[in-house]
């Protein structure tokens, strides 16, 4: 099959526009076309124009159709991710069997925003706009897809997008790149605690550092923070800062085996792509009740919850954790056992292509031409 894929290029999406990429090129039934839409330089000279440079909605969704509007009697479906990318190419999707793949829902954001810079606007006929625009998206789509039943249960309740028409499909992690040897109950240089976050402040950064500050003496750790943010933790007794880490890197994946537990404390997010690797390295979780992490985390099996900005509650549950060894190995196993049961990349990332596929099926035909796998930025052509 001949398919489409518009691809959001921010934040954790970026991770699974690769990983996604990576099945693709195992897959000998398709042969994919490429949109790639990055948040920082999307490629376009209209990208540039006024009013569309400074709203990402419309450079997204204006890159993923003229790009695949050329292309559309050549193929055969597409996936749109997220639905960002979808929203000018509604009347494609009429053509052109659609899936739309999304983390949250546009309200779901808008209650989020605050923490990512987003503020909806103060005009109640702008917001029906856009909720019309993207309830149109939607239910154009022959099919959806969501991270999460959080996101899910939006799309019934805020948009009237019938069940049956969603599926639940999380994003993949290579489980298998994420297996390390089993880590010593009790190592002689004391307790290693890792916390991964682009985003230092909207990850809980500082909620951590507070809760760590306050830990008991007795408790001898280490806190390893892997972030883009700059200007923090500068000669932070007990702290060492990587920064300019890349998704799936060796000195990532060497922190995540030299961890014990895993700390998140974020105030905004929908399903962090971090919180699934941790989990696959068999590390027990400290996280909040923030979106679907509550979906991916379960409190007192895999990890431990607590609310978001509660310093003294992290503080509590690393303690708890760093003294009973027993209890880490425990969540730990079965951290690794959930990750391979609901994050496997090799089984989530063959669902959502099959999805794709299912959509597509009855839209197939006889081409001429062979086409061979091809990157193409918004305007301009594919590259084979």
């Amino acid at each position: 099959m001949r398919l489409g894929f518009a691809l959001e290029y921010s934040l954790g999406h970026v991770t699974h526009a690769e990983n996604l990429k990576g099945r693709l090129a195992r897959d000998r039934g398709v042969h994919p076309t490429y949109v790639d839409l990055p948040y920082h330089r999307t490629p376009g000279w209209w990208s540039a124009l006024p009013g569309v440079r400074s709203n990402w909605s419309l450079r997204a969704s204006l890159g993923a159709y003229l790009a695949l509007r050329r292309r559309a009697e050549s193929l055969d479906g597409a996936l749109f991710h997220t639905q960002v990318t979808s929203l000018l190419s509604t009347g494609l999707m009429g053509r052109l069997p659609s899936v739309v793949s999304l983390d949250a829902t546009p309200l779901q954001y808008d209650q989020l925003g605050a923490y990512y810079g987003h503020t909806p606007s103060a005009s109640a006929r702008v917001e029906e706009l856009k909720r019309r625009l993207n309830q149109r998206a939607f239910h154009q789509a022959r099919h959806l897809v969501t991270w999460s039943q959080w996101a899910k249960d939006s799309l019934v309740a805020d948009y009237g997008v019938p069940p049956e028409k969603v599926t639940v499909i999380p994003p993949g992690i290579d489980t298998g790149r994420w297996q390390f040897p089993a880590r010593h109950p009790r190592r002689e240089g004391g307790l290693n605690i890792l916390f991964v976050g682009g985003d230092f402040q909207r990850k809980g950064g500082d909620t951590l550092l507070e809760a760590f500050r306050s830990l008991p003496v007795s408790i001898r750790a280490r806190l390893h923070v892997v972030t883009m943010t700059t200007g923090v933790l500068d000669d932070e007794p007990g702290v060492t800062v990587h920064r300019g880490l890349t998704p799936n890197s060796k000195t990532l994946l060497q922190l995540y085996a030299d961890a014990d537990l895993f700390v998140f404390p974020t105030r905004a997010d929908c399903l962090p792509l971090a919180v699934m690797e941790a989990l696959a390295a068999g590390l027990p979780v400290v996280t909040t009740r923030v979106a679907a992490l509550p979906e991916a985390v379960t409190h007192g099996e895999t990890g431990l919850l607590i609310s978001p900005d509660d310093a003294a509650g992290m503080a509590e549950a690393i303690a708890v954790l760093a003294e009973d060894p027993g209890l880490r190995a425990r969540l730990g196993a079965a951290a690794r056992a959930a990750a391979l049961s609901d994050f496997d990349a090799a089984t989530n990332y063959r669902k959502l292509v099959s999805t794709v596929k299912e959509a597509a099926s009855g839209h197939t035909g006889a081409r001429t031409m062979p086409r061979r796998h091809s990157c193409a930025s918004p305007g301009a052509p594919n590259q084979g």
